[in-house]
């Protein structure tokens, strides 16, 4: 996301997830993360982004994995 041009092979790992989001008028949208150099950078569809060093992906990681698990105990008492 930093304007460098990736040369993909056949043989070449995943470096880029596209997934569906919505952006700040809750119209849907696209969202990618990608992976390069050790860092993360993930851009939303409002044509923002952030980036991610080493160090702040485990912390990020484990924010993500507690908030999943949070939205989860939520739906779940919903439907309850």
């Amino acid at each position: 996301m930093d304007g460098d041009i990736s040369v993909l092979t056949q043989n070449s790992p995943r470096r880029e997830w596209l997934v569906r989001c919505y952006d700040s008028n809750l119209r849907l949208g696209v969202c990618a993360v990608e992976a390069n150099n050790g860092e993360i950078a993930i851009a939303g569809p409002d044509d923002e982004f952030f980036t991610l060093s080493q160090h702040d992906i485990v912390a990020f990681q484990s924010a993500l994995n507690a908030a999943i698990a949070r939205a989860a105990q939520d739906v779940e008492a919903e439907q309850s």
